[in-house]
């Protein structure tokens, strides 16, 4: 099992930096795996620190997805939206 990490902000920019660029590749992958397995549209957005760019589109077009949300009843996107 792997150890427990306390979940708070890094303040240290560039060890901040370093860790994202190590879990943007596994969060890309993780998104890749998610769109294949179990056949859904996936759009993963993310800015580093350093203002860089990750970004996963299932489509070949990130805007088809952006515009299918945009298109997504605002009640519905609020309701499913999970934090937990």
């Amino acid at each position: 099992m792997g150890r427990k990490i306390e979940m708070k902000k890094i303040e240290e920019m560039t060890k901040r930096q370093v860790i994202f660029s190590k879990r943007r590749s596994s969060l890309l992958k993780k998104a890749a795996e998610i769109a294949i397995c179990c056949d859904v549209d996936m759009l993963f957005v993310a800015f580093s620190p350093a203002a860089r760019l990750g970004k996963f589109c299932s489509k070949k077009r990130i805007e088809d997805i952006l515009q299918r949300y945009v298109k997504f009843p605002i009640e519905r996107r609020l309701t499913s939206i999970n934090f937990s």
